[in-house]
């Protein structure tokens, strides 16, 4: 059983920023459909009663209650609540994730909106507020438009490939917190562990001169102490850690907690956060964690649960893909076309689970989606800077939205110019311009390979020749665009497996090559391919996909509904480090 931190508040959406005064207002709302797109003519901005729906589902998974999977462009939600004495103070309604754009109104007034799928929308909504009973109203419009990104959610009325049911909507907590005039908004902890410091930027919401206090314990132990002035919003603080540095290890979630107060015309806010001190680095083609070399073994997972699509059904459920992946003798989680549930990011932080950080895809390139992509990109970016767990970013795969950039010098500056802009905006983590193949300015050569034999997929990277050729074997596609190539970059085998049983792949559903007929033709199979790569001495780490079967997609080491396809101890035979 994991050991949680101190201040840590179950169902608390945002773990690395936490106060004390929030409400959750997850549950039953009153929704609605607008198929004419008038709501607001009809009067729904005050309120209105129609049908239920449970927050944070979608209304396209049944357990929203509702289930229904035709696309509404426009979908309204509303619902009733109290607030007390609000002199002196900010109320901000945040919502986790709403796809695609949102509209606030509160008691009839209009709070404002935001655009964009997988960050936080937040809005202070204090003026609007009375004492006692709210109405909270929210718009939210979708569509199967290509420029805005998707991920793995489907731009037509059917799924197809592998591309599912698209996500609507409401689809993360919602939540109030109360703060003080002057407040905390935001805190960005980088560790230097060469310096056995970490680097804190504070943000606050006050131009007003005054006064950051940051305190920092481990194990209950307070290690260090540090203030100082804010000053146009931002306070920049380097706290040393006086000789005591615990580095946060692979299975070794060391996690110090900060208390961080801001102090401001007499009143004070107060904020809890963590971090973890590991340093990232690339060297002779390896990945280094602090200074030693690290052999990823990552699952892909695409964060999709059977009726819940991509809202986990709990918070158990996070930690749990966690820790039965652990067992199985993965170490990491490529989160595929996805940006996650931050606590999923808290948990992979305590028990000291790598994750590699991803874009969902936008798929179509036009002046529009590049400027779409690349706003939201640098949110999700900002929003997970601090987690220790995420070691690598990947805004593109496998050339979605950006077909063609093996010649098309115009995709490959774009792509060139939004990894560039990754590293400006974090400079402690490598980017992958191009996961699969057709990689441009990359700091890591990630090749895709979905082979069923073992000894294809050895030998099909066993020289570095191999691992940069134009056309893998038996495939259109190949490791770099034209101009670029290989530097000496670390290679790994970011997409492998995919291997379903006969039982499974039937009608549509899909798996990789030929479907396996019993449990020794499984775990044979996998076997030997994993063993394909584990014994390339060029290659340092693999990523099998997946975690789960998908819809469609019985690829999966476990079912949709994460009933493992064998056991926990046979998988990590295959999977898990060789003694």
């Amino acid at each position: 059983m994991v050991k949680h931190l101190s201040f840590y508040k179950k169902n608390y959406p945002r773990p690395q920023l936490v106060r004390d005064n929030w409400t959750d207002l997850n549950g039953e709302w009153d929704f609605a459909f607008d198929r004419e797109g008038n709501g607001a003519e009809k009067g729904y901005t005050e309120g209105f009663r129609d049908r239920k729906i449970t927050v944070p589902f979608s209304y396209q998974c049944k357990a929203s209650g509702i289930g229904e999977e035709e696309l509404c462009k426009d979908i309204w939600y509303s619902r009733t609540f109290n607030v007390g004495e609000t002199a002196g103070k900010r109320v901000i309604l945040h919502l986790e994730g709403c796809d695609y754009e949102s509209r606030i109104w509160v008691n009839g007034a209009d709070c404002g909106g935001d655009t964009g799928g997988y960050h936080r929308h937040s809005f202070d909504i204090t003026e609007a507020l009375k004492h006692g009973e709210n109405t909270l109203v929210i718009r939210a419009r979708d569509s199967y438009s290509k420029e805005q990104p998707r991920g793995k959610q489907r731009w037509e009325d059917h799924n197809f490939a592998c591309w599912y049911i698209d996500t609507s909507g409401l689809y993360k907590s919602v939540w109030l917190e109360t703060v003080n005039e002057n407040y905390i908004q935001s805190v960005k902890i980088t560790p230097d562990t060469d310096g056995e410091k970490a680097e804190m930027e504070i943000r606050a919401n006050t131009l007003s001169d005054c006064l950051a206090y940051v305190k920092v314990s481990f194990c209950g132990k307070t290690v260090a102490e540090a203030e100082g002035r804010v000053i146009n919003g931002a306070c920049a603080l380097s706290v040393g850690l006086n000789g005591n540095m615990h580095l946060w290890q692979v299975g070794e979630g060391n996690l110090y907690e900060a208390e961080i107060t801001l102090s401001a015309q007499g009143k004070t806010d107060t904020v809890h956060s963590y971090f973890g001190m590991r340093k990232i680095s690339l060297e002779n083609g390896a990945v280094l964690l602090n200074g030693k070399p690290l052999y990823q073994r990552l699952i892909l997972d695409q964060g999709y649960w059977e009726n819940t699509d991509l809202t986990p059904p709990c918070e158990e459920a996070l930690e749990k893909d966690i820790t039965d992946m652990l067992a199985m003798g993965f170490n990491g989680a490529r989160k595929h076309q996805k940006v996650e549930d931050e606590r999923y990011l808290y948990y992979a932080d305590l028990y000291g689970y790598i994750v590699w950080g991803e874009m969902p895809s936008m798929y179509e390139f036009t002046q529009k989606s590049r400027k779409t992509f690349l706003r939201e990109w640098q949110l999700a970016v900002e929003q997970q800077y601090s987690h220790p767990c995420i070691i690598v970013w990947v805004p593109f795969n496998e050339s979605w939205g950006i077909e063609g950039i093996l010649t098309d010098k115009e995709k490959q500056d774009y792509v060139n110019g939004v990894c560039r802009q990754t590293r400006l905006w974090d400079a402690t983590r490598p980017v992958i311009s191009n996961d699969g193949w057709e990689h441009t300015e990359s700091d890591l050569l990630t090749l895709h390979y979905y082979t069923q034999n073992g000894d294809d997929l050895y030998s099909a990277f066993d020289t570095v020749e191999k691992c940069c050729a134009d056309k893998y074997p038996g495939h259109d596609r190949g490791a770099f665009a034209k101009g670029y190539g290989y530097a000496g970059q670390p290679v790994l085998i970011t997409e492998y497996g995919g291997t379903s049983f006969v039982k499974d792949a039937v009608g549509d559903n899909w798996g990789y090559g030929e479907a396996v007929k019993n449990d020794g033709e499984y775990l044979s199979r996998l076997k030997a391919l994993t063993e394909g790569i584990e014994k390339n001495g060029l290659v340092c780490g693999f990523c099998y996909t997946q975690l789960s079967d998908v819809y469609q997609e019985v690829n999966g080491l476990l079912k949709f509904d994460r009933t493992p396809k064998e056991g926990f101890g046979e998988f990590r035979t295959v999977f898990g480090e060789k003694k």
